[in-house]
């Protein structure tokens, strides 16, 4: 049997495809802003965060990262920040702990690769620094300060054939960065 409406009826009367487009279109939209809410949330605890870091309230400091951390699981800003506040009270497994948190989210940031290595250095702990500069090597093998920190470790260690590279290594890389920078080719 042929279908008598006219093209104009047929627009009237939505498809499946077009009532399952719009409500997709509106759950990414309802998505949308809770995720700009959440992020906002979170934004907010780190700019708190970051007070009171700077203030030197540790505990006030550490309670507003895990607030910013309860509303973004993967927020290696605030992981950062939190294992700096545990390191300065001295509380030195838990900096570790939020340390590894910060280069999971975001294994291309030194920073956080430095502080946790720098953690482990200090209380000896000299194998796992080396892990965590060999690590962060391979994701920037041209960033000189992780080689020159590898080189204290292994001199710490005395290996000294391994400090000597490391240091060479990281003298290397500063030259051809000044080089660059220099605009030589």
């Amino acid at each position: 049997m042929k279908d008598n409406k006219t093209d104009a009826e047929n627009a009237l009367v939505p498809d499946d495809s077009a009532v399952s487009s719009s409500d997709t279109q509106k759950k990414l939209i309802q998505r949308g802003q809770v995720d700009i809410h959440t992020h906002q949330t979170a934004a907010g605890y780190l700019k708190d965060g970051a007070d009171a870091l700077n203030a030197r309230n540790y505990p006030k400091a550490i309670e507003a990262f895990q607030e910013a951390i309860q509303h973004n699981q993967a927020s290696a800003e605030a992981h950062f920040h939190l294992g700096l506040a545990r390191f300065m009270l001295g509380d030195y497994e838990k900096a570790i702990d939020a340390y590894k948190m910060a280069v999971a989210c975001e294994p291309s940031e030194p920073t956080a690769h430095l502080n946790l290595a720098a953690t482990y250095r200090l209380l000896k702990r000299y194998d796992e620094a080396i892990e965590v500069y060999t690590r962060a090597i391979s994701f920037l093998p041209n960033h000189p300060e992780l080689h020159s920190e590898l080189g204290k470790v292994y001199t710490f260690q005395g290996k000294r054939r391994e400090a000597v590279n490391a240091y060479k290594t990281a003298i290397q890389i500063k030259l051809k960065l000044q080089l660059d920078s220099d605009g030589n080719p």
